[in-house]
């Protein structure tokens, strides 16, 4: 991931305006995006895997989903968010949920179909 600040430092400071490239914070946020579907997947057919029914699911996919964020914002970002996005926290770790719910759901019930249904 790569920084998205470009502000170069002016004659005046009064007048402080947000500076940054776009096509870094498009590759960014397309990066995070990638992981985050990747990591649906997985966690989706670990659950099925694992057999895991109802609120057991959910629970499984919450907290994957918050591991998931808390490894790219530490590992990835060092915990400097605005230095990669524009995102507040909240807008980060809500941002497409329900792509990740539905992607999760999908793989976890295929998974758990075939290893304990046929």
């Amino acid at each position: 991931m790569a920084g998205i600040d470009a502000a170069l430092p002016g004659p005046d400071t009064h007048d402080e305006k947000d500076v940054f490239d776009v096509t870094t914070l498009r590759y960014n946020l397309q990066h995070i995006d990638k992981i985050r579907s990747v990591m649906n997947i997985a966690s989706g057919c670990v659950a099925g895997i694992c057999g895991l029914t109802g609120l057991e699911g959910l629970v499984c996919f919450l907290m994957l989903h918050l591991s998931v964020l808390i490894l790219i914002w530490g590992f990835k970002m060092n915990f400097q968010l605005r230095s990669y996005t524009r995102q507040s926290i909240w807008s980060y770790s809500t941002a497409n949920l329900q792509q990740s719910g539905l992607s999760f759901t999908l793989f976890w019930t295929l998974f758990y179909g075939l290893v304990y249904l046929y």
